[in-house]
């Protein structure tokens, strides 16, 4: 395959001009294994991790398609391709709402992360009865580019989904097949300078709030939010963290109850993990290693015994190939945050508006970082994955 040395060279070369992440270091990287690698140039987008332990990702790049692995904890997974679509391209957010039965997104892209408008919806794969069934739920043809999906705990039928290009959260309900608007804001739109129109990514409901990432700028913001999946009278959206890194893809919060962020920086090629107080720390990674290269999105295990492992996908480093030239297909990583968890500090609450947000209210966030030169690298990054997924 053909890759266009000299642009990507460049890239190499800015990027590493761009790049500087500020954040406190663990002694060490967490313990992790690769459990599966998939070819060239699989780009996984979204995880879940089912009931009984297995894996379930979709993926973007080369096509839109469905895999599980089996036997994580063991040292013989097994990966299994569910399902390829032939009609639609990209498969985005996936969660399993019912043992064995999922919910995911998808629809069509015209290139890697543009999506074409009243093409998505939301899908239910049923897996309980050999022969996966997948049915579409809901078509959303308002919405853009849908990417994240959470379901809204004590309301059966009824989840959350961040829509990308319009910069809004949309409350879908499965079972009248209806869907409506219950957040806008400008905090979730895509920044002028981005090189294709993406704004938020992943979302997460936890302890109140719900928790969105700005994907550019390297963002993320909370909301209150109602048990019945609305923002709650009065509430603003505000900041909890601002991480200097290329981009944010994708978080979680946990394990359970806990509240530490853990945040896949996918062009910047690091795992890193936030506690309520401000810690910043790499715990898996670096720009120059393919160790979770292009990390995506991550889910903790469900099994006991596995529940500290957090589960991360990878698009193998094609936004920012190491040296200019390096990229694997994409993969899941198993990271045992045992020992982190056991080191950090217990919290009484989560994130304060005011005193736990690394790099705003303390220090301002370098905005240059994401403008200028960033802008350039990231515009090639568009035109390279472009010409990949074109191919």
């Amino acid at each position: 395959m053909r890759l266009y040395p000299h642009l990507l060279a460049l890239v190499h070369v800015v990027t590493c001009l761009a790049v500087s992440v500020q954040a406190s270091h663990h002694p060490f990287p967490l313990p992790l294994r690769d459990i599966h690698q998939f070819p060239l140039i699989t780009y996984l987008q979204d995880v879940a991790v089912a009931f009984n332990g297995d894996i379930y990702m979709t993926t973007v790049s080369p096509d839109a398609s469905i895999y599980s692995v089996s036997g994580a904890t063991t040292n013989t997974p097994t990966a299994s391709l569910v399902h390829k679509f032939d009609d639609i391209n990209a498969a985005t957010g996936i969660i399993e709402t019912q043992p064995g039965v999922f919910t995911f997104l998808a629809g069509r892209q015209s290139s890697l992360g543009v999506g074409i408008h009243g093409t998505f919806g939301v899908f239910e794969l049923d897996t309980r009865h050999g022969k996966p069934i997948i049915t579409e739920l809901v078509h959303v043809p308002d919405g853009g580019l849908i990417v994240g999906v959470i379901p809204i705990p004590g309301v059966p039928n009824t989840l959350l989904v961040s829509d990308s290009t319009l910069g809004k959260v949309w409350r879908v309900n499965t079972a009248t097949r209806k869907y409506e608007q219950v957040l806008q804001d400008a905090s979730m739109n895509s920044p002028a300078w981005a090189p294709l129109p993406f704004g938020i990514g992943g979302i997460q409901l936890h302890k109140g709030y719900l928790y969105f990432v700005a994907c550019f700028e390297a963002l993320i913001y909370r909301i209150r939010f109602t048990d019945d999946g609305y923002p709650a009278p009065g509430a603003e959206v505000e900041l909890v963290l601002a991480l200097r890194s290329i981009y944010i893809d994708n978080f979680v919060i946990g394990p359970g109850d806990d509240d530490t962020i853990w945040a896949a920086t996918n062009a910047d090629n690091r795992l890193f993990a936030i506690t309520p107080d401000g810690n910043i720390t790499v715990v898996a990674g670096a720009p120059d290693e393919l160790t979770v290269a292009g990390d995506v999105a991550g889910a903790f295990g469900r099994l006991p015994g596995d529940t500290n492992t957090l589960y991360v996908i990878t698009a193998g480093g094609m936004l920012n190939p190491i040296n200019g030239t390096l990229f694997e297909g994409g993969k899941v990583v198993a990271v045992d945050t045992t020992s982190f968890l056991e080191d950090s500090k217990p919290s009484n609450d989560v994130f304060s508006p005011n005193s736990k947000i690394p790099f705003s209210t303390q220090q301002p966030v370098d905005k240059g970082v994401f403008g200028g030169t960033s802008k350039s690298v990231l515009e090639l990054f568009h035109i390279f994955l472009s010409y990949i997924i074109g191919r």
